[in-house]
């Protein structure tokens, strides 16, 4: 009987532990001073949005690759790679990154900053859907990658902090009913 009981409390550790899911990609602002997922931007003000990486499985990134959505009203005017960074995806929607130097890892990991304007007012919400880039390091794998950062020939293939491809919600202007996360409430989940 107690051979039963120890089983069983490792088997209920065990699903415990592997809850918090490895490599997830997100996409945050800042607002008051914490990192949320939704926002509603004032026109024509410069603004920013970060590509994150939560929980990786390596001790640096020597590089990612994603693309994701905009809405159309939403002008990059830059991107900024931390360490000499390179796109090698030509676009600001679709990152095919390098670093010159690999990225430390923390808890979370800016691996790219979007600076943009809103241009127009957005009637309804829009959903920033994050999913492989073009052309993806893995074929048949339509999401996020990362290399290592000590050998960058090791691409690891990454999920989703929020659990799906929807990682960031640019709002409209007036009331809107989607909730928001933030960090510390994601991170409130797996203490």
């Amino acid at each position: 009987m107690k051979k039963l009981l120890a089983l069983a409390l490792v088997a209920i550790m065990a699903c415990g532990a592997m809850a918090q899911e490895m490599d997830e990609f997100g996409m945050w602002t800042m607002v008051d001073g914490e990192y949320v997922t939704g926002h509603s931007f004032p026109l024509t003000t410069p603004s920013q949005v970060y590509v994150t990486l939560h929980n990786t499985s390596v001790t640096n990134v020597g590089g990612y690759e994603v693309s994701f959505t905009l809405p159309s009203a939403v002008t990059v005017t830059t991107l900024d790679i931390p360490n000499s960074g390179l796109n090698f995806g030509g676009s600001n929607t679709n990152h095919l990154i390098g670093y010159g130097v690999p990225l430390p890892v923390e808890d979370l990991v800016i691996l790219s900053t979007l600076n943009f304007l809103l241009l127009a007012e957005l009637d309804e919400p829009f959903m920033v859907e994050m999913a492989g880039a073009v052309p993806p390091s893995i074929p048949g794998w339509d999401g996020p990658v990362i290399a290592d950062g000590v050998n960058p020939d090791i691409l690891v293939q990454c999920g989703y902090i929020t659990g799906s491809p929807h990682v960031f919600t640019f709002q409209g202007t007036g009331p809107v009913a989607v909730e928001t996360s933030t960090l510390s409430g994601v991170k409130a989940l797996f203490e």
